[in-house]
Formats: structure tokens, sequence, C-alpha cells
């Protein structure tokens, strides 16, 4: 059985890890070699570990080849797109001819390189690979043609002239229905239909009659 050193500066480091290091799969680690360090078999000290004793052995490798920094490093392989080789030649073309949708930028892309993918992974390689967002569609609001002032007197002369006749108001203010000061109206009686065009309306007299 192999021999490991854990000398007071090691272990100093290794109880410091073994809660506050930001990569949980760390403090396992740091845990292993804690327990090593105590002396406990390779039984109890994955059973206290909660890993496989393949890990402690392999955690024991990396601590005995490389110290400290070996047992804080991982070799992940992430995975790389195969959009990834095609990115100058799809920045240059959405550049000139942004996508509308999901759908079109999958037909374009495939068109283009002869990658087919989904819109669930065109999506996420146009975002976080490309760095492309979707963006919002809105009217350019156009300059006013009238000042602050000259809209203002044009408010108050609608307010003065406009408004009262639309109601039904004279400019003084007296109340007048629609129909008066049309000339003289008549009740006229069309098949289906009463149309009133005459002095009845101001007499109140409503009655039809034939023309």
């Amino acid at each position: 059985m192999r021999h490991f050193e854990f000398p007071q500066s090691v272990m100093d480091e290794i109880q410091r890890d073994r809660f506050n290091h930001i990569d949980p799969l760390v403090q396992r680690r740091m845990e292993v070699l804690l327990l090593k360090a105590h002396g406990q078999p390779h039984a109890m000290i994955a059973k206290i570990a909660d890993v496989s004793r393949a890990t402690v052995q392999r955690t024991l490798d990396m601590y005995g080849t490389g110290g400290l920094a070996a047992v804080r490093t991982f070799h992940w392989k992430p995975p790389v797109s195969a959009l990834t080789p095609h990115r100058p030649l799809l920045e240059a073309e959405f550049a000139a001819r942004p996508p509308h949708t999901v759908g079109e930028a999958c037909e374009r892309i495939e068109k283009l390189t002869g990658v087919r993918r989904g819109p669930t992974q065109v999506r996420e390689f146009l975002r976080n690979t490309m760095g492309l967002r979707w963006r919002k569609v809105a009217a350019v609001p156009v300059p006013p043609k009238l000042t602050l002032q000259e809209h203002t007197a044009r408010q108050a002369d609608f307010l003065k002239y406009e408004a009262p006749a639309a109601s039904g108001r004279g400019p003084g203010g007296t109340a007048g229905g629609v129909l008066r000061g049309r000339g003289p109206f008549c009740a006229v009686h069309f098949p289906g239909l009463d149309v009133v065009h005459g002095e009845g309306v101001r007499q109140g007299r409503l009655g039809t009659s034939t023309p």
C-alpha cells in the first residue's frame, strides 16, 4: 500500500476547500483526502464520502502525482456544435439579412452549411454562440410638425369654436339640436322608412305624410 504525506499546510488547505470550494466535486475529493490523512481504509472512506472505491483510488492517484492542484482540476470536454466551424459564414449572412423566425434560420443554415438542426438547437446557437438577440419591431416616431405653442393655440381654437358646434351648442354656450337653424322641415314617408325634414320638428309634430 502506498504511503501519502499530508503536511500541516496541506491539511489546512484540505480543511478549507472541504467546505468552501466553489465546486462540490472538489469538496468531496477533499473529504476523501481528509479521511485518508486520518488513516481510514478505502472501504470506509468510500462509505463515509458516499463515493465508489474507484473514485477513492483515482483521487489518491491524482494527489500522489500532482498534489492538491491536480485534485482541484477537471478535464472536462464540452460538446462542440457542428455549426461552430461555420460561424464566420453564418455571422456574415445574418448580418446582411437577419432571419425573421427560428424556422427561417434553420432552413438557411441547412442550405449554407448542409447541417440540419432543430429549432431549439439553432436558437441556442444563435443566442449563446453568435450572441444574437430577437428584437421587437415598432414604428419610428415622426418629429412633430408644430411647436408646443402652435399646438396649444390650435387646441384652444378647437375647444372654443369646433367642439361646441359638434356637441350642439353655439359659441355662446346655448343649447341647440343638430337640426336647429337648418331651415324648414317636414315628415315624409318612404316605404319602410320615416324621414323627418320639416317644420314639424320644431313644433313637435313628427307624424308622417305622403309627399
